[in-house]
């Protein structure tokens, strides 16, 4: 595997990012830390960062031959192992630590989708979406059509938090159009994963997490894309409709994070 392209870069800043980047020998990927619903801290770290880092930590030391399910019950593991170690006082199903990944394993030459990440395979996009973001990110584009946001209050963001956290409960339950899968210490049902089996040619493959509006072929390409949004829609309520616009003060609406390579 060779890396062409890595970038990661924090909404507020680098250092309270959370995204995380995985290069290892045998594996790549990104793993995106859901945005902290409570004020709980651990040293200093959101429940986003703390998910992130993880699950980066336990891939990068996972076996080559490790398959996705292996390794979810492993991440499972360390986040279980979290909470017994750490006192948290909020649900953690709603607001505990989350995060999704998508993941390249050089050995079984398969790409791994869990939540909401995105992928270009030669080319080609693959997604993920979430369902219920979908709808949340209308209703709070409807919402700020009627009352817009000020300088420091977005009225279409505060709407839909409490369904935000109301969707949870559909976290990792493929009995429902709303399931979605997301790494929070719960089992994950595999027909809610996305697993692409690569053949032995060689590969270019772009990965990003969900702070990038529009995935292109190259970083300069889609960060370019990203400050096109951020110029003409800093809310995200039209064109990119998103549960979360830019506030004041910050880089983006989001981490994010984009990493380019080859297979082989």
């Amino acid at each position: 595997m060779k890396i062409i392209e890595q970038f990661r870069r924090g909404k507020i800043s680098d250092e309270q990012c959370e995204d995380t980047l995985v290069t290892t020998a045998d594996f790549f990927g990104i793993v995106d830390g859901v945005t902290a619903k409570s004020p709980f801290r651990h040293q200093g770290k959101t429940t986003g960062k703390w998910a992130s880092t993880l699950i980066a930590h336990t891939i990068a030391e996972a076996d080559p031959a490790t398959t996705l399910p292996d390794l979810l019950r492993q991440i499972n593991d360390v986040i279980q192992r979290f909470y017994e170690q750490v006192p948290f006082p909020y649900d953690r199903v709603s607001q505990g630590l989350q995060a999704v990944a998508v993941i390249y394993s050089r050995q079984l030459r398969q790409l791994w989708l869990v939540g909401d990440c995105q992928l270009l395979v030669d080319g080609q996009a693959v997604t993920n979406p979430k369902k219920s973001d979908v709808v949340l990110g209308n209703f709070r584009s409807l919402v700020l059509a009627t009352t817009p946001a000020t300088k420091n209050d977005d009225p279409g963001r505060d709407a839909i938090l409490p369904w935000i956290l109301k969707a949870t409960q559909f976290a990792n339950d493929a009995s429902t159009d709303w399931g979605y899968a997301i790494i929070n210490g719960q089992p994950i049902p595999s027909e809610l994963c996305r697993v692409i089996q690569l053949d032995q040619q060689s590969h270019e493959i772009v990965m990003a997490s969900d702070g990038y509006p529009v995935l292109k072929g190259s970083l300069a390409e889609t960060e370019a894309a990203l400050q096109r949004v951020l110029a003409t829609d800093p809310q995200c309520t039209h064109g990119y409709v998103s549960t979360k616009g830019l506030k004041v003060g910050n880089r983006s609406f989001d981490d994010r994070s984009y990493l380019r390579f080859n297979t082989k």
